[in-house]
């Protein structure tokens, strides 16, 4: 039995002075504001919606063609061969002939009055303010997942930190009750309790260890990038309350300025626009047609050739009376849809809404707590420093420190929630309102510690992790 312990307890300190000296050095840590630009600059969703903008920009310009003239220019080019075998009448010529024919047609037509093409123009326009929306919101959703993923990871590498710090304490425990157990001053009990309490934590660390490795993997995905190395916060943010402080005041910018709102407003105006142009199809319209023709032919059946000239100016009046394209009247159905469109952005706004107070409760939750919980770690540190001192005088059990070792890491894993917890919900609170942007991402640049050690992600001894802070 104690030579198993005396194993575990080598191996689980090898492994921690082989974690705060590894091999080979770190490769160089990027920052926030470096991942958010690459994201910006490279992703796939981002450049997908800078495509689908230009694409609006390109509809609207075909849509405002719609009022210009439409010209056409025809040209036709034949070779005739006539073969009269027989003939009773006179005009005709018996024998072989070859004719060469020439003609070309001008076609000009102008719309006077087309409801279609202002509808048309009104679809595109709406379409454009649609692909402009999307982007802005995949923007910010560039912006926002990249912060989050950046803090989750941090929050991984300070959970890792929490647990190697317990592993070592009761590593330390475990020395210590395995030379009273040597000496016959530490029942079997108390042996097991400590056995069962590092190899619990052990668990832990490995857990955390897979969560770090899983958050690098989110930020790899989130940055469109590699990721090897990140750096660490240089301390505690501060962590002052929302402003404006008032749920409401966000509520109100939030269903003003959120894109996914605007992208789903200008989604249900672009659906009406379709309904009108349905509707337009039914009107009257005008059109102006001016045509210029020449032709030129070589020869006929009754000899000779001719050469002609033609100009028409038409105005044309067309009045669609019933099932003019044949396609029905889809009409109904597109007015349904808009009004589906507009039941949506309706529902946005709530769901918005809804989420906007459930960020903003979280962010005063965590600022009326983290004092408290920061005093609660600094207390339980100097409860759990006396019971390890009054073990080692042997006037206190191993399972009061052991408890208060537990105690110790869960408040310091609170305090770490607390944290992150404000700062995930201050952003997620900046996006909904429409406000998040490279400014953010700067700002909690400037809170990393750039000269500090890097965090990497774990190695593939689980046992191992990699935090170097």
């Amino acid at each position: 039995m104690i030579l198993r312990l005396a194993f575990i307890i080598s191996v689980t300190l090898g492994h921690l002075a082989q974690a705060a000296t590894p091999a080979e050095a770190p490769p160089p840590p990027v920052s926030l504001l470096d991942l958010v630009t690459q994201a910006l600059q490279t992703g796939p969703a981002v450049l997908g919606g800078v495509a689908s903008q230009k694409a609006a920009e390109r509809s609207r310009i075909d849509a405002l063609l719609g009022f210009a003239p439409r010209a056409s220019w025809t040209f036709d080019n034949s070779r005739e061969r006539l073969n009269v075998k027989r003939s009773s009448s006179s005009a005709y010529q018996v024998g072989i002939s070859n004719f060469a024919n020439y003609g070309n047609v001008l076609t000009i037509n102008q719309p006077v009055f087309d409801p279609r093409i202002f509808a048309q123009l009104h679809g595109a326009h709406e379409g454009l303010k649609r692909a402009r929306a999307e982007l802005a919101a995949t923007r910010q959703r560039a912006v926002f997942e990249v912060i989050q993923a950046y803090l989750l990871t941090l929050g991984a590498a300070d959970s890792v930190a929490v647990a190697r710090a317990e592993v070592a304490a009761l590593a330390q425990q475990m020395a210590e009750i395995d030379i009273r157990s040597q000496r016959g001053l530490a029942s079997r009990m108390d042996v097991d309790e400590v056995t069962s309490r590092l190899l619990q934590s052990r668990a832990q660390l490995t857990n955390a260890i897979a969560a770090l490795s899983e958050a690098f993997d989110s930020l790899e995905h989130r940055a469109a990038g590699p990721v090897l190395a990140i750096k660490p916060l240089a301390g505690p943010l501060p962590m002052p309350p929302p402003q404006p402080s008032d749920a409401q005041a966000w509520v109100l910018e939030a269903q003003a300025r959120n894109p996914d709102i605007a992208a789903l407003h200008a989604a249900a105006g672009e659906a009406w626009a379709i309904f009108e142009h349905q509707t337009a199809a039914l009107s009257p319209r005008l059109d102006l047609n001016y045509t210029q023709s020449r032709q030129e032919t070589g020869g006929s059946v009754y000899g000779g050739g001719s050469l002609t000239s033609e100009r028409t100016v038409l105005l044309r009046l067309t009045v669609p009376l019933f099932n003019a394209d044949g396609a029905g009247y889809p009409a109904m159905a597109s007015m349904a849809r808009a009004k589906a469109a507009r039941f949506r952005t309706d529902e946005q706004k709530l769901e918005v809404a809804e989420r906007v107070r459930i960020a903003y409760q979280e962010i005063m939750s965590n600022v009326a707590r983290a004092g408290d919980v920061a005093r609660a770690t600094a207390a339980q540190d100097r409860v759990t420093q006396s019971k390890r001192l009054r073990f080692s005088a042997g006037v206190l059990r191993i399972t009061e420190v052991l408890d208060s070792e537990r105690d110790l890491s869960q408040v310091r894993r609170l305090l770490l929630s607390t944290r992150y917890n404000y700062l995930l919900n201050m952003m997620q609170l900046k996006r909904l309102a429409g406000d998040i942007s490279e400014t953010d991402a700067k700002f909690l640049d400037s809170a990393l510690d750039h000269k500090g050690n890097a965090i990497m992600r774990a190695t593939d001894d689980p046992a191992r992790p990699m935090v170097t802070r």
